[in-house]
């Protein structure tokens, strides 16, 4: 199957498995307001899946953002997609919970999400929380978080679903695409989901190794960001205005989202051939027809994404430990 089939096919899968979901207008929580390429094209194609149904976002909000909205029964709750289901990013979870206890009557979807636990006591506390829901639908993007979401999770409408990211409409980004070079990238992450067991003598020594360079480098606008933001606080103590909550959404919905995207597309396209540990460079290496090769993060993430939907895919090369 070839990288424009694989694409097509999982997007259809998508809009077979959510649009039916989605009949009412909406809000959209955790937006990611953070340097992660990856997450912006999760919230990206997210934004470019929701805008083919006929319901409007009525809120959307990153976790520090959040005001508690006033919406009735009938709007249906988004909560945003990714790999952050788990005690390793645990704000995540505290937020979800939140979500859950302040809105018991609303259906509330949340987006393909991979799940890991590695603290049983964490587990069950969640476990309290999410299975008093009603109305929870949950989408996984691979088989192994489904079936621990069918045994931890019972009560919600669990579902096997690709990531929002392969939804991106990639052909309103093509001016940033770069002419590719004859060079390697080996792109590493360096956070708590490094497997540091996982054997890389495979990548070629004149690999570059890098990380995406939104994280790499602190971009100089985010420190006047930064310094506005603290600024803003101040007057918001005094006055309650929440101008900062308005100044972080149109920062991130306006440029940096935009500034994100650009990056990593002008980034990975100039490179002939890319090893990773990031699936999302998988995915945008896919959206962008490179050929990679893969390997997996520290609990699995990426083997079981590998085996619910590239398998297929010649190109792509799991490369196991």
């Amino acid at each position: 199957m070839t990288f424009h089939q694989k694409i097509s096919e999982l997007k259809n899968i998508i809009q077979k498995e959510l649009a039916p979901l989605i009949t009412s207008d909406y809000i959209f929580l955790d937006l990611p307001y953070f340097a992660n390429v990856g997450d912006t094209l999760i919230w990206q194609g997210t934004l470019d899946f929701l805008k083919t149904l006929p319901y409007k976002c009525l809120y959307s909000s990153s976790i520090e953002n959040y005001r508690n909205p006033k919406i009735s029964k009938e709007v249906i709750i988004l909560l945003m997609g990714g790999g952050n289901f788990s005690d390793l990013w645990y704000r995540h979870q505290v937020f979800r919970k939140r979500i859950l206890q302040s809105f018991p009557e609303n259906i509330i979807i949340q987006l393909p999400q991979s799940i890991y636990y590695s603290d049983e006591n964490i587990l069950k506390e969640d476990i309290g929380v999410f299975v008093q829901h009603k109305h929870l639908i949950m989408c996984l993007r691979d088989e192994q978080s489904l079936d621990f979401a069918n045994k931890y999770f019972p009560n919600s409408n669990n579902i096997l679903v690709p990531d929002m990211a392969f939804y991106m409409d990639l052909s309103k980004w093509a001016k940033y695409v770069k002419p590719t070079k004859n060079r390697i990238l080996f792109l590493s992450r360096k956070d708590s989901e490094k497997k540091h067991d996982q054997h890389y003598e495979i990548v070629p020594q004149e690999a570059e190794v890098r990380d995406w360079p939104t994280m790499e480098k602190r971009l100089r606008l985010f420190t006047v960001f930064s310094i506005i933001q603290r600024i803003l606080r101040k007057i918001d103590n005094i006055v309650s205005f929440n101008l900062n909550n308005s100044f972080s959404d149109g920062m991130y919905k306006k440029y940096f989202r935009k500034y994100f995207i650009m990056s990593g597309i002008s980034f990975l396209s100039g490179y002939s051939y890319i090893y990773t540990t990031r699936l999302h460079v998988g995915i945008l290496s896919i959206l962008l027809g490179k050929e990679f090769s893969f390997f997996d993060n520290s609990y699995g993430k990426n083997k079981g994404f590998y085996d619910a939907w590239l398998q297929n895919v010649d190109t792509i090369k799991f490369i196991e430990s």
